[in-house]
């Protein structure tokens, strides 16, 4: 009869150093014949438990004696602790470390999963293994590799208790998976698409994703706050998770709520800032979605992640990559400050041009009127003293015109009168003669033709009167028709000077529209130029009774002649010695 022990869990090794053995149909551990029970003592049932023990056995096996079974076959496939590689979910903090060891399929789903545990005893030395190795805590979602022994519990089941860790394969993981991604972005040509964009020239409007309440986020802000508040750049902020197993999802959404904002308020460009964390935590962002988004996204991406030497697939993505989001900001100033410098050179050389053209158009105004002027002035001038010539021309030949008429006149009226004397000369001497020859034929019959005589003198008084009445009748239409003739050629003289007066008039008033029409505004001042301005240009006027000389043949028919200067008058002697060319 086999005599059967209690032993717990935790005393089965030393039961079985004592030489205890286990029943293949019961599970429990019993004393082997030829043993000292004595040495057992601490496991011996009571009387009352050795009754229960002594039972017969019941059919089939209870669940405990199974499960031992399975425990003693666990140790016989692993006799010693193996290097399994896995994924940490669901980690506890506490003193000892619990969590799930996890491994998923290509498409995130679980495939397989055990508890496992790392004592406190060895929690802080593999903790800090792995943080001098990768600068990271132990955490969920991270990939490792743990050297870890298969245990089995009754009562609590499978576990895994770990006793090391390689930190290489966890960052060698993180470098596969980036190398896969990059490997994606080319085949699908995207990979440089962003860092091809043309880089703004300007910040005005921009949108920031950054984690909520970071301490990267507020350095950003100040400076971003100073920008706002003069007016010179607006950012639109929008707060995602960036580490953790939600950092994919929050990213991803927070890059579709940027580009339908893009939409409808268009932007220079998009920044993306996380404020610090250890490098473990960048693997995070290293998510292919979150790349693709990047690359095909429509304005500039420029990341400021918290890192000067590790970087993430955003940042190789990204159109400019920058350590931290200071840096990230510093730039947006810096670029608007020298947009505003450039601005402010321009205005000064345009101001500078400006004035310069301004300078030669007022010098080339300045002398277009002076040399408008100078043509205008000569041009009246030139009409002042053509219309004078005209002037005195028209007189001259009007006058002797009207001095050849009234000569010709005069020699008419005199030969005329000539004419008719001569005429009654004849008349007188042929009457002398006729009465000489009546006289000498009547001498001796005065009487009887007295009558006669008379009658015949008579007769011939009346012809020599109707003779002379004829001769003065045709004087006179004569004479009317000289001074009718002498008339219309006065007439004529005059309407031709008229006419020469209105032609010299219109072309002096063409000649001074054309000099308004070059001067225009400006020169309004030459149309009232008048003797005055003349004579102070160096000119004189000449007048001899009251009327203007317009030749030197005119001023010698004077004794002397008045010059008028712009400050006074002065009388001048035609008649003393003089040089006449």
């Amino acid at each position: 009869m086999k005599t059967f022990l209690r032993v717990p869990d935790e005393d089965a090794l030393s039961a079985l150093t004592l030489g205890a053995m286990r029943d293949a149909e019961s599970g429990r551990y019993f004393v082997p014949p030829g043993l000292e029970i004595a040495q057992f003592k601490p496991w011996l049932p009571s009387p009352s438990q050795s009754l229960e023990l002594e039972k017969p056995a019941q059919k089939g096996c209870s669940l405990s004696q199974m499960l031992t079974r399975v425990e003693r076959a666990l140790d016989t496939a692993f006799p010693r602790s193996e290097w399994v590689r896995f994924e940490i979910s669901g980690l506890r903090p506490g003193t000892h470390a619990y969590f799930d060891a996890v491994e998923r399929g290509a498409d995130g789903r679980e495939v397989s999963k055990a508890r496992a545990i790392i004592w406190g005893s060895l929690r802080a030395k593999l903790d800090k293994k792995f943080f001098d190795a990768t600068g990271a805590r132990l955490e969920n979602g991270l990939k490792v590799l743990m050297l870890a022994k298969v245990q089995f519990s009754v009562q609590h089941g499978l576990s895994l208790i770990v006793s090391d860790i390689d930190p290489d394969y966890t960052l060698g993981d993180m470098q596969a998976k980036l190398k896969r991604i990059r490997e994606e972005l080319e085949a699908a040509g995207i990979a440089d698409r962003n860092r091809s964009l043309p880089a703004p020239v300007d910040f005005t409007h921009v949108a920031v994703i950054a984690p909520n309440a970071a301490a990267g986020l507020e350095d950003f802000q100040v400076e971003a706050q100073r920008l706002e508040r003069a007016g010179l750049c607006r950012f639109r902020y929008f707060h995602a998770v960036f580490q953790g197993e939600k950092a994919r999802d929050s990213l991803k959404q927070a890059f579709i709520d940027v580009h339908t904002y893009h939409t409808q308020q268009p932007i220079d460009a998009l920044i993306v800032i996380r404020g610090g964390g250890a490098t473990t935590d960048l693997q995070w962002l290293n998510e292919g979605i979150l790349a693709k988004m990047v690359c095909r996204f429509h304005v500039p991406v420029f990341t400021g992640i918290g890192h000067e030497r590790d970087s993430t697939i955003l940042d190789e993505c990204a159109h400019r990559r920058f350590g931290t989001p200071s840096k990230v900001i510093a730039h947006v100033r810096d670029l608007i400050a020298a947009r505003a410098n450039r601005a402010l050179e321009d205005w000064t050389q345009i101001c500078e041009g400006i004035s310069l053209k301004l300078q030669a158009a007022e010098a080339a105004a300045s002398r277009n009127r002076a040399d408008i002027l100078l043509r205008a002035r000569h041009r009246l001038e030139k009409a002042e003293i053509a219309a004078v010539g005209e002037f005195g021309q028209v007189r001259t030949r009007a006058t002797a015109h009207v001095g050849v008429t009234e000569e010709r006149t005069a020699a008419l009226h005199g030969m005329v009168l000539s004419r008719g004397a001569g005429r009654l000369d004849m008349a007188h001497q042929a009457l002398g003669q006729q009465y000489g020859v009546i006289r000498e034929r009547a001498a001796g019959a005065v009487s009887t033709v007295e009558v006669q005589a008379k009658a015949r003198l008579e007769t011939v008084v009346l012809a020599s009167r109707r003779s002379i009445d004829g001769i003065d009748g045709h004087l006179h239409e004569h004479w009317l028709g000289i001074v009718a003739g002498a008339g219309k050629a006065v007439t004529q003289s005059v309407s031709l000077a008229d006419a020469h007066m209105n032609d010299v008039t219109h072309y002096m008033r063409r000649t001074l529209r054309e000099a308004e029409a070059l001067a225009q505004d400006t020169f309004k001042s030459i149309l009232a130029m008048g003797v005055e301005p003349t004579l102070r240009r160096g000119f004189a006027l000449a007048k001899a009774d009251g009327k203007p000389v317009s030749s030197r043949a005119a001023a010698l028919e004077h004794d002397s002649i008045e010059l008028t200067f712009h400050d006074g008058t002065v009388e001048v002697s035609t008649k003393g010695k003089a040089h006449h060319d």
